[in-house]
């Protein structure tokens, strides 16, 4: 499950033009690093009645098993409430992207992934990430293939259960 909270198993994808449109403006504003690493901006989200999810990889243009690092990205309730709140949301989300992947572009030797959700503060709001090295195009595939069944799923599965 991609969403923060639990409850939020059933959500709208966002517009692609929305996702496209800002995985382009993350490949022009990082130009010369995609183009010297030959990687570029995957950008998708999803809106959930309980929270927005946005997520910006960052991924291999020429190796398809190049670990990507993925950025996850989320709201609360009130920071979607009305749609003037969800573009500021979406704004924001776009401000926090620059911002992590300014930091990891500035440190060759970045490696700080938070694959637990944070809190962080931006523009007197709060809101929430974690830096992964998931493939989300591959989590979705999988989901896709899996079916609703499994994405229903509340069981907790342990290594006793098998």
């Amino acid at each position: 499950m991609l969403a923060r909270k639990k409850s939020s198993k059933t959500g709208k994808v966002v517009p692609l033009e929305w996702s496209e449109g800002v995985a382009r403006l993350l490949d022009e504003t990082y130009k010369a690093e995609c183009e010297r690493k030959g990687q570029y901006f995957d950008v998708y989200g999803q809106v959930f009645p309980e929270e927005l999810l946005v997520i910006v990889s960052y991924l291999s243009d020429k190796d398809p098993a190049k670990t990507p690092i993925t950025l996850f990205l989320s709201s609360e309730k009130e920071d979607i409430a009305t749609e003037e709140k969800v573009k500021e949301t979406q704004k924001d989300f776009i401000d926090l992207a620059r911002l992590f992947f300014d930091e990891i572009f500035a440190n060759s030797e970045w490696n700080e992934f938070e694959p637990e959700w944070q809190e962080v503060k931006h523009k007197n709001k709060n809101y929430f990430y974690k830096i992964t090295r998931e493939n989300v195009s591959l989590t979705l595939e999988a989901n896709k293939l899996l079916g609703d069944e499994f994405l229903d799923s509340d069981e907790d599965f342990s290594e006793e259960d098998h």
